[in-house]
């Protein structure tokens, strides 16, 4: 397919095709007369990158994560995770309000709880390395 017609059937725009064509994160052959020809999988590629990007995901952890192939199962794996991260992001924001009033020894105790608990968040770190 030319680039035009990747474009209305995707619903992306030429320029963002180009920038991902650039970026190498669509794969393309050209033609005898230059124009360049994507296959038929590349709608599904640009949805993928569509639902990656939404995840608030750099071009580079894209390209990454369709460079290694990932698979339906490993994004939805993230997803989940994301969505957790995100849960747990608010409740802290909201725990910091709380906390911005609390009296010294109760900051403190919380403290040393939260200590233990990074060990715990230390190990889940290590396991995505």
């Amino acid at each position: 397919m030319k680039i035009g017609e990747v474009a209305k059937l995707s619903g992306v725009s030429t320029r963002t095709i180009d920038y991902y064509t650039n970026s190498g994160l669509l794969a393309f052959e050209r033609s005898d007369t230059n124009y360049r020809l994507y296959p038929t999988n590349v709608l599904q590629t640009l949805e993928r990158i569509q639902v990656l990007k939404k995840q608030r995901m750099s071009i580079a952890e894209i390209q990454e994560i369709i460079c290694a192939g990932g698979t339906p199962e490993t994004e939805e794996l993230v997803d989940e995770v994301i969505d957790e991260f995100n849960r747990l992001q608010q409740k802290i924001v909201r725990l910091e309000e709380q906390l911005k009033d609390a009296p010294a020894h109760a900051k403190a105790h919380a403290s040393k709880a939260l200590a233990t608990q990074m060990a715990a968040i230390t190990a889940l770190l290590a396991l995505l390395q």
